[in-house]
């Protein structure tokens, strides 16, 4: 019974195709993406050392998960439809979504190893995408911050 009432709810593909965000994905990208993949990147120098320093990474990690999900959809942006039409955005997007799950889940548990497992994943992704769609925006040469800090 509930699926069928949650099937009811989706939108017919046609307006799927219409749903667009209300900012640009540089924007997801700067005021979501940003805030919430910086703490979990320096968790692993910056041991959380109470419950709430892990239910902090938590609640960030899972603005990540959506917020990857979010990157799959266009916005407002005048290159949004192109990223989100090509297979490998959808699949970076997918991958940032499912590696901020992995960091939701370490976080529960409070392993240091998962969470700096999750935060080089993660690390990896934003920088092959940019890479490939915004060489010209480099994600702030992260991979040196890392290493002056492990």
């Amino acid at each position: 019974m509930f699926a069928i009432a949650l099937t009811a709810c989706q939108p017919a593909p046609e307006d799927a195709a219409e749903l667009r965000l209300p900012i640009s994905i540089n924007e997801v990208m700067a005021s979501l993406i940003n805030h919430s993949a910086d703490p979990i990147w320096v968790a692993a120098w910056k041991n959380p050392q109470t419950d709430t320093d892990w239910r902090e990474l938590e609640h960030l990690a899972r603005q990540l998960q959506v917020g990857g999900a979010l990157l799959s959809i266009p916005g407002s942006g005048p290159v949004d439809a192109m990223w989100t039409s090509r297979g490998p955005w959808r699949e970076y997007s997918q991958q940032l979504s499912e590696t901020a799950g992995r960091a939701v889940n370490a976080a529960r548990s409070h392993d240091v190893e998962l969470i700096t497992r999750s935060g080089d994943e993660i690390v990896d992704i934003c920088e092959s995408c940019h890479m490939e769609f915004k060489p010209d925006l480099p994600t702030m040469n992260i991979y040196g911050e890392l290493s002056e800090h492990r």
